[in-house]
């Protein structure tokens, strides 16, 4: 079965890490190391993120939480 490809880049994907205290468990390519928590938290940012670029505003990690 062919792998969807990813809608995020993996410079991207570690941007969002680091921010959530995780990029030092991360690599590009491989999140296995993170928790569940720490990986939907990754997924909450990066959809807050695009719902503030949507609505024209620059995402400010200091109101996503």
């Amino acid at each position: 079965m062919a792998r969807r490809r990813s809608l995020l880049s993996d410079e991207t994907k570690m941007h969002f890490a680091r921010l959530q205290g995780a990029g030092d468990r991360a690599q590009p390519g491989d999140y296995g190391q993170l928790t569940s928590r720490e990986a939907g938290n990754m997924v909450k940012y990066a959809i807050q993120a695009a719902q503030q670029a949507l609505a024209g505003q620059t995402p400010d990690p200091s109101r996503i939480q």
